[in-house]
């Protein structure tokens, strides 16, 4: 596509992805072609490039693991490359798709496989903020964080925690862009070094500075748990040993093909298998 650009009256193509879980009308990807004044050429291109796109539908999505499989897959990964942490993204509690980001399907798996080194950006707990910070950086406190939103992401998790930082706002880097985390705290559970972010403004994962900026050495970490789906990648791939999305429960309506969509009425795929017929 990149190659189309500025040629014979070409001057942009773009790749309009479908978000699946906005149920609209126009739900659904778009090839958006800009010419030079020639919309019968911008049409044409746009339909050949629409179908060669169509037609790779089954090819593109990421491998997607289940919760169990995901962290058989990161230790295996960690043990052939102990020098760089492995990423699980927990793809379906992103609160870029308007979930709350509370979710502790897969921390919970982690804790109870007794992996004891982890970083976790981030569960969405503003009442285990508030008690974090007023007991205060270095309390021991018995808290019960995550899994309040709804039943569908996981249950609370109760443990006993070290507060290791409690700060006014936290932040993170998306590109040019700083995105505050809100009041924020870290705790780290009790004999181990899984280390939490707690943050009161709900938001996805896009850079390791997420960690470091608070106080957690990414590099440092067996595994980095992180919450997004793909604006995360940019940043964390150059330094895990690999990018494992895990497929874990949650209330994000992951699979349009059974989506209860009101507003969106035709026919589109997957919910048809081939919706030009």
């Amino acid at each position: 596509i990149k190659a189309l650009h500025g040629k014979d009256g070409v001057l942009s193509v773009s790749v309009i992805h479908g978000f699946m879980a906005a149920d609209v009308p126009e739900m659904g990807t778009r090839i958006l072609v800009v010419t030079d004044n020639d919309k019968e050429k911008g049409d044409a291109l746009a339909e050949s490039l629409g179908r060669e796109l169509y037609a790779m539908r089954e090819k593109t999505a990421m491998t997607m693991l289940n919760t169990a499989d995901g962290i058989e897959r990161a230790l295996a990964v960690r043990k052939e490359n102990p020098d760089r942490p492995v990423v699980i993204a927990d793809i379906w509690d992103n609160p870029g798709g308007g979930v709350a980001g509370d979710g502790t399907v897969v921390l919970r798996e982690l804790l109870v496989r007794g992996i004891s080194n982890v970083g976790m950006a981030t569960i969405w707990d503003p009442i285990a903020v508030t008690f974090c910070h007023a007991a205060g950086k270095g309390a021991v406190i018995d808290l019960r964080f995550g899994g309040k939103a709804g039943p569908l992401a996981g249950e609370p998790i109760d443990a006993r925690v070290k507060v290791l930082k409690a700060i006014g706002e936290g932040w993170q880097s998306f590109g040019p862009s700083r995105v505050t985390l809100g009041s924020a705290a870290v705790v780290r559970i009790e004999g181990t070094e899984v280390d939490v972010i707690l943050n009161t403004n709900r938001t996805q994962t896009f850079e390791p500075d997420i960690f470091s900026n608070i106080g957690i050495d990414p590099l440092s970490k067996d595994i980095l748990l992180i919450k997004s789906t793909n604006h995360f990648y940019a940043g964390f791939a150059p330094i895990a040993a690999e990018i494992i999305y895990v497929s874990a429960p949650s209330s994000y309506p992951s699979n349009p093909a059974v989506t209860d969509y009101r507003k969106l009425t035709r026919p589109v795929w997957p919910r048809v298998k081939d919706p030009w017929l």
